[in-house]
């Protein structure tokens, strides 16, 4: 167990790090956040190769290592890790941080969050978690102010703080979706049942997004400026899940949160013009895309029946 530097008021906090074929990455979000918190667990989900010298590096940091035999997917691995976490903080653990490998936290991050956490409880709200006011990469999530406290759209996974009390109240992260819109179905599951997702101002997570295709005619890039256009996109497997889950979070969700699932499609539709216009690869996506919905409309969760799961990994990234 790490030995935090500023314990938040008697605030203890326990720190998972979710990890697929970790590379280097993974030992320096590990330093970033283990003085910021009282227990940090790693959860490698059944990597393919997994760096055993990165993992052993961490474990020399302090952090708990869990290994999962095949890869069960994102919200299996952050299952585990909110076990192993509040196993090992025992009855004192009073909040989760949530990090992808790739993610970084700057000093001061855990208790910027934490404060606000209290402050929107001090003023009688309920929380159901609290993100930084940016991500790299990623506009605001700041989406109106209530009673003074910041509230957020829909937060990302990777650097999210939740109180123990939410996952006391609402359950545990949906690990049959296996990968995309894990974090989606988690915050609809408190937002719908009166717990808020919070902003901590000024709060900012160093994130990586996913992968980035210059735009780009005749051979040569578009600029904006002096900056050339990019799109972020996932791997192109990525698009069955991100299909196929939104269809079952829309017939679980499409009542309670109306302007969520209108929003959400909007921005599906747009993200996969756009990419079927600009990022080579198209008929891949669109093919995952339509059997995804297929597979959604049917029922199916879980792993994509028949796929090689050997390069599916846990974190997913966000488009905005």
């Amino acid at each position: 167990m790490s030995v935090r530097r500023d314990m938040s008021g008697g605030a203890c906090v326990g720190a998972v790090i979710t990890a697929f074929n970790p590379d280097h990455h993974l030992l320096e979000a590990c330093r970033s956040v283990m003085h910021q918190v009282d227990a940090t667990v790693v959860v490698d989900d059944g990597s393919g190769a997994p760096n055993e010298a990165v993992l052993d590096m961490c474990r020399e940091l302090g952090a708990v290592v869990s290994r999962h035999t095949t890869n069960r997917g994102i919200g299996a691995a952050l299952n585990t890790g909110v076990r192993v976490a509040r196993e090992r903080l025992g009855g004192s653990g009073t909040y989760i941080l949530t990090l992808d490998q790739d993610s970084l936290v700057p000093a001061g991050y855990v208790d910027a969050l934490v404060a606000a956490e209290r402050a929107a409880t001090s003023a009688g709200q309920s929380v159901g978690m609290v993100g930084p006011e940016r991500a790299q990469g990623i506009r605001s999530a700041a989406a109106r102010s209530v009673g003074g406290i910041l509230h957020s759209r829909e937060p990302i996974q990777s650097g999210l703080l939740i109180p123990t009390a939410t996952f006391d109240a609402i359950g545990v992260f949906a690990d049959n979706l296996f990968i995309d819109g894990v974090d989606s179905e988690f915050f609809l599951r408190a937002t719908t049942r009166g717990r808020s997702a919070i902003v901590a101002r000024g709060a900012k997570l160093g994130h990586h997004l996913g992968r980035e295709h210059v735009v780009s005619v005749g051979g040569r890039p578009l600029a904006l400026g002096a900056r050339r256009l990019s799109l972020v996109h996932a791997a192109d497997y990525r698009y069955y899940y991100i299909a196929r889950n939104r269809v079952i979070l829309l017939r679980r969700y499409a009542r309670t949160a109306p302007a969520w699932s209108i929003g959400a499609v909007l921005r599906d539709l747009r993200h996969l013009a756009v990419t079927t216009a600009f990022v080579p690869g198209r008929w891949n996506r669109l093919s995952n895309t339509v059997v995804g919905l297929r597979d959604g409309l049917r029922g199916i969760d879980g792993p994509r029946p028949g796929a090689d799961r050997s390069s599916a990994a846990p974190g997913q990234p966000r488009r905005r």
